[in-house]
């Protein structure tokens, strides 16, 4: 059984103060993982909250691996043809956009993280920001 370094989870966001989730959806042919409106109520906890922005958003769960930037790079893969559709978006409802890995590392010596040329490109193109959440597992 390999050891993995990192058990890594990897998202792109679309966010910003609103735009139809649902009109999106349709022109990019994607369904998200998960949506919702500014304004709309949720609990956590026991406490009442408000969204406070509307994101369209697009992830893969956690998976264990050698390669934190695998799952980032997965998900360029599967944008890398909407850029245009995202690029529309970001202009006519003033969006912002990002990129976002978590990395949990489990063991002190880890691999490099390396971000290709196309995620560079994807995120230049939607002018969007990469996000590294990073966590050391000290067990």
């Amino acid at each position: 059984m390999e050891d993995y370094c990192t058990e890594t989870r990897a998202y792109f966001t679309l966010y910003g103060e609103d735009f139809s989730l649902e009109e999106f959806t349709r022109e990019i042919g994607i369904i998200p993982t998960e949506a919702y409106r500014k304004g709309e109520e949720y609990i956590r906890g026991k406490t009442k909250h408000v969204r406070f922005e509307t994101p369209w958003v697009y992830g893969l769960d956690y998976k264990m691996t050698n390669d934190p930037e695998e799952l980032i790079h997965d998900i360029v893969n599967i944008l890398y043809n909407s850029i245009e559709i995202i690029k529309k978006y970001v202009d006519h409802y003033n969006l912002k956009c990002k990129l976002v890995t978590v990395i949990c590392f489990n063991c002190q010596q880890t691999r490099e993280l390396v971000m290709n040329k196309k995620a560079i490109e994807f995120a230049n193109q939607v002018n969007g920001e990469f996000e590294f959440d990073i966590y050391h597992d000290n067990d």
